[in-house]
């Protein structure tokens, strides 16, 4: 009899640490969808309403507003702005800072909830510049005079 409790607890720690890993992993492992991609599959069975995704795109050239909001901690400023990508744009809300290199027309990661069609909550927000990225030019050669 003792025996099986301890089969019966060394089975539910184990399933309990399967699960944690592979939900850990899942999360992970977002696939990145862009903007015009979400978009299109708004209104269709295939729909990101309710999921968790990371969205890709460009900062749109509309103005960033933010909006203090009332929570427990306190009064916190949600920023409000577009992301966009061939012609489609999606509404976000973030309640955290946005990175330094944050800037209209800069590449951008969204992670968050996809709330409703054109609508995400983010989680995160991450930029790059692409200029740290850009090989550089070598310098042009002098000639002897």
């Amino acid at each position: 009899m003792k025996n099986a409790r301890y089969a019966v607890g060394g089975t539910a720690i184990f399933a309990a640490l399967g699960a944690l890993l592979f939900t850990g992993m899942k999360s992970a492992t977002m696939a990145a969808v862009p903007v015009d991609k979400v978009r299109r599959a708004d209104n269709t069975p295939n729909s990101y309403v309710g999921q968790r995704l990371r969205l890709v795109g460009f900062v749109a050239r509309t103005p960033l507003r933010r909006q203090p909001v009332q929570t427990a901690q306190g009064t916190v400023d949600v920023a409000h702005f577009q992301v966009e990508d061939k012609g489609q744009t999606v509404q976000v809300a973030f309640r955290d800072a946005l990175p330094d290199a944050f800037r209209a027309g800069g590449p951008v990661q969204i992670d968050g909830r996809y709330v409703a069609p054109g609508k995400i909550e983010a989680d995160h927000v991450l930029t790059k510049c692409p200029s740290k990225y850009e090989q550089a030019k070598p310098a042009p050669k002098k000639t002897g005079a």
